[in-house]
């Protein structure tokens, strides 16, 4: 009987396998959205007799706003727009790069973020480590690296993870094996931030619900970036972080 179940057993488990690997064939052999050309984000947002502000953007495709169709719906954009509408002059310089790791924004974006001289940081990254299965350990040192470093800056920091990974341009299991994997990838982010004192923005709590209930008003049409609708529920989610941010900064 024993041998039976274990047989039985094994066969779903190979089954399981074979699954699983066709999907994630499928995943990586789909079209996705091209990352080129390059959105051209960045400009000065607001009144003219605002008060400065130097807001820097680093992370991923979803910081280079891909998906997004025109620079104005990237949330690195609509950010600066509703802090404009605050009163602040703001000065946008954004970083991300389609692809990019923790790894990748320590090592490239970091640098060029400090010669911004920036008063607010932003981070949302972790997406692509979710899919290349970056080594959570990995994951914490870029990211405390990264942190310490733009912390010098005496700027306010605020970071976001990945955002829900079950992604619709996906199949189960694979989407929810992502997911878990994403969720993971979110948890060792956020403990880095967290030891610093730094915000962070529940990305995948917030925006999730509305990308699952709205997949053709969130997504860009490769199902898996976020479009105009997708940046917009980002930002419903990021900009109150940063307002009590820079709100505790000037107490």
């Amino acid at each position: 009987m024993l041998l039976k179940l274990a047989k039985t057993f094994a066969v779903l488990v190979g089954l399981f396998a074979a699954i699983l690997g066709v999907e994630v064939y499928l995943a990586y052999s789909r079209e996705y959205l091209p990352t080129s050309p390059v959105l051209e984000l960045g400009g000065t947002f607001g009144p003219p007799d605002g008060k400065p502000l130097r807001f820097t953007v680093l992370g991923d495709s979803t910081a280079a706003g891909l998906g997004a169709g025109d620079p104005q719906h990237a949330y690195a954009s609509v950010l600066s727009e509703r802090l404009g509408d605050r009163g602040w002059r703001v000065d946008l310089t954004a970083l991300g790069v389609s692809g990019a790791r923790v790894r990748d924004v320590l090592e490239e974006q970091v640098p060029l973020a400090v010669e911004t001289e920036p008063d607010l940081v932003f981070i949302g990254i972790g997406a692509n480590d979710t899919t290349h299965l970056t080594p959570l350990g990995d994951v914490e040192r870029y990211m405390a690296e990264a942190l310490d470093l733009l912390e010098d800056t005496g700027a306010v920091i605020v970071v976001a993870g990945p955002p829900d990974m079950r992604a619709d341009a996906w199949l189960e299991p694979l989407r929810s094996i992502v997911g878990w994997r994403g969720r993971q990838v979110a948890d060792r982010i956020e403990e880095v931030a967290e030891e610093r004192d730094i915000p962070v923005v529940p990305l995948a709590e917030q925006t999730g619900p509305f990308f699952a209930a709205h997949p053709e008003e969130a997504y860009a049409s490769d199902l898996f970036h976020p479009g105009p609708g997708g940046y917009r529920a980002w930002a419903d989610a990021i900009f109150p972080v940063l307002i009590d941010a820079l709100e505790r900064r000037n107490d």
